[in-house]
């Protein structure tokens, strides 16, 4: 594989319009106090989270690397009712903004007006829908008006409070000039940000104002079809941006498989939307593991990507007004989601639980953290031979972040659904400005990693190291295992070294190898469930779905020191009921679902199950086998502070 990184200029040129003292804007990064910077931004909608549990959930993603806190504001959340603003409990902007600020973390204000979100009306209020639906999303009155009373309300909420960035509208390719003309109602009314910035998937056609952030996501559950998707071109290396198939079920439909063609933009390459998970809806439920997200966070940063932007990377719990509040075809929207869980499969559940994804991740996280200021000035280079199309699953993908005399060399063997076969001994010839470098290392199966080469680290003066960076400082060098890899570093002066786990020592360098361990889920305890008479409506469960009701109930008991309860169950869809009132909903699709016990006021709970039909077999895409019929679920209890699924 041959890669020509000559070409390195270290020139780049301030983006005129954007930033402040501290965060500095070019056309090939950011700027921290001067410093190159890539930043970890994950999304939590403070709405969607128990206020109860807020400081906890930012404290778990601050431990996991994120830097920066997203989140949308959900207009509806907070203007239910026409006249009537509420900015109480769950919907205190402030407080969670200045919850951020306490615990060391910057806040992106996702505004709107429109969000989507898989959010009812994508946001809107249903009295707007019904008096504007013929201008929404425009400068037309009254709805402008009502949009600049929105934004002044929020506003009035956060004054004074510094922002990181601020994102106008969402998925609004069309109309610039609409755009332009929120970006000067938000700062009419005070609010100001670093970064102003709008999603630019879709060839948007945005202001020159507003910087462009895109996204991608490991599967497309707003596909309008139940079978497999055409290969996802976000698990392969590219200079283009765009990925168009993200939002197709309400923007123009992209053809399958395909990817922008325009990959020249004067900004950085950012990420607001890069897939912490998919939300399930109701005709389609993807399963992933872990690979399949961190391969897209490889996938991204060997392609140039200098903001690591996650949604979700927390999910939540939608709130229940005068409406159920989640995106459903009742309220003309493509999709069926679930009426209060907003799980979203991403590092941090719904209901706090981890998942593996943010485990791994973090290391990715330290690396950036350690090793940002010098990858953030690297251009991405490509190799000379890429795969022919979205379907070569024989060419290795990989890409080259360099600096002109070294880098970081980003791989990626692996796809959703399908295991990538292993490259033995495969060959990179790197030409540097300043020499070529050449080399061979086995490439595992089924792997996403990414390995340092000419590089100086630690004080070692590497020709490469077939192991994952994660921090260095002037006498120490800290490397992760890659699965199937065997731990070397080679020196420019010949030797190579094997690694072990723990302390190398190497010249005056202490080379520490942490080991790739096995993930260990919490522990947990099974629980009796006894089959009982229906006794709980179904209408908020199955209200919004062409289903007839075939439930059955469980009642399931736990003890005052059990803290979660942990539900497997096969079927269509569940629901989970305390005091007759529905905790969470989920629609079944092989993974695990959670509920936090440590609030509830009983210890006595109702799990609701619809069954599958036959004649649901056409009308749901699922990844684990099409099982009808009743099926007593299992229940599992454990009593650890934090529950890892």
């Amino acid at each position: 594989m041959y890669f020509n990184a000559k070409a390195y200029s270290p020139d780049y040129r301030i983006c005129e319009g954007f930033g402040n003292d501290e965060i500095r804007v070019t056309d090939r990064m950011l700027l921290k106090n001067g410093r190159p910077w890539i930043p970890v931004m994950g999304e939590m909608h403070y709405s969607r989270v128990p206020r109860e549990k807020w400081e906890e959930t930012l404290i778990k993603m601050k431990e996991s690397g994120i830097e920066v806190v997203a989140s949308y504001v959900f207009w509806i959340h907070h203007e239910e009712e026409k006249g009537s603003f509420d900015f109480s409990g769950n919907r205190d902007i402030r407080a969670f903004i200045e919850l951020c600020h306490k615990l060391g973390l910057e806040f992106c204000l996702r505004i709107g007006p429109w969000a989507h979100g898989e959010c009812r009306n994508g946001g809107f209020p249903d009295w707007l829908c019904e008096e504007c639906r013929p201008i929404l999303r425009s400068g037309n009155e009254p709805y402008i008006s009502y949009a600049r009373r929105y934004i002044q309300a929020v506003a009035d909420q956060i004054r004074g409070l510094p922002l990181f960035g601020i994102q106008i509208e969402n998925e609004m390719t069309w109309n610039p000039y609409y755009m332009e003309h929120v970006r000067q109602i938000v700062l009419e009314t005070g609010l100001t940000a670093p970064l102003m910035t709008a999603t630019g998937w879709g060839s948007a056609k945005l202001p020159h104002t507003l910087l462009p952030m895109f996204g991608g996501y490991p599967e497309a559950p707003w596909a309008r079809h139940t079978h497999v998707l055409e290969p996802n071109p976000n698990y392969y290396f590219s200079r283009y941006r765009d990925d168009a198939n993200i939002g197709t079920d309400l923007l123009e439909r992209a053809e399958p498989g395909t990817i922008s063609s325009d990959p020249e933009y004067p900004t950085p390459f950012m990420s607001c939307e890069l897939g912490g998970g998919n939300q399930v809806t109701y005709h389609r439920r993807p399963l992933f593991v872990s690979r399949d997200i961190e391969s897209l966070v490889v996938c991204k940063l060997g392609s140039g990507l200098n903001l690591l932007g996650y949604y979700m990377y927390t999910g939540g719990l939608n709130p229940v007004g005068r409406t159920t509040m989640q995106e459903s075809l009742a309220t003309g929207y493509p999709n069926d989601c679930p009426v209060v869980s907003y799980d979203f499969q991403s590092p941090i559940g719904d209901m706090g639980q981890l998942r593996e994804s943010r485990f791994r991740l973090a290391y990715i996280h330290r690396f950036l953290k350690s090793f940002g200021e010098m990858l953030a000035p690297m251009e991405a280079v490509m190799p000379s031979e890429m795969p022919a199309s979205l379907s070569d699953t024989e060419t290795l993908r990989c890409a080259f972040r360099t600096n002109g005399t070294g880098g970081f060399l980003f791989i990626n063997n692996h796809i959703r659904l399908e295991k990538l076969p292993a490259h033995p001994a495969h060959r990179f010839t790197i030409d540097l400005s300043d020499r070529t470098v050449s080399f061979e290392t086995d490439i595992p199966e089924d792997s996403s990693f990414f390995l340092p080469v000419s590089l100086n680290l630690g004080g070692l003066d590497l020709l490469y190291a077939s192991a994952q960076p994660v921090e260095a400082d002037e006498n120490s060098l800290t490397l992760l295992r890659v699965p199937g890899l065997d731990p070397v570093i080679v020196l420019n002066d010949g030797r190579r070294i094997p690694l072990t786990e723990g302390v190398n020592r190497i010249d005056s360098t202490d080379v520490i190898l942490l080991p790739y361990e096995e993930y260990k889920p919490s522990e947990l305890t099974p629980l009796p469930i006894e089959r009982t008479p229906n006794c709980h409506d179904s209408a908020l469960l199955l209200g919004h779905l062409p289903v007839e009701d075939h439930t059955a109930e469980y009642t399931v008991r736990w003890a005052s020191e059990d803290k979660w309860l942990a539900i497997r169950a096969v079927g269509n869809l569940a629901g989970f009921y305390v005091n007759g009132e529905l905790i969470s909903d989920f629609y079944l699709y092989g993974d695990t679902w959670v509920i936090d016990l440590r609030s509830l006021p009983v210890r006595e709970g109702c799990i609701k199950i619809q069954p599958f039909t036959e004649a649901d077999r056409e009308r749901v895409y699922l990844e684990i086998p099409f099982e009808t019929g009743e099926h007593t679920p299992d229940a599992w209890v454990s009593r650890e502070d934090v529950l890892c699924i």
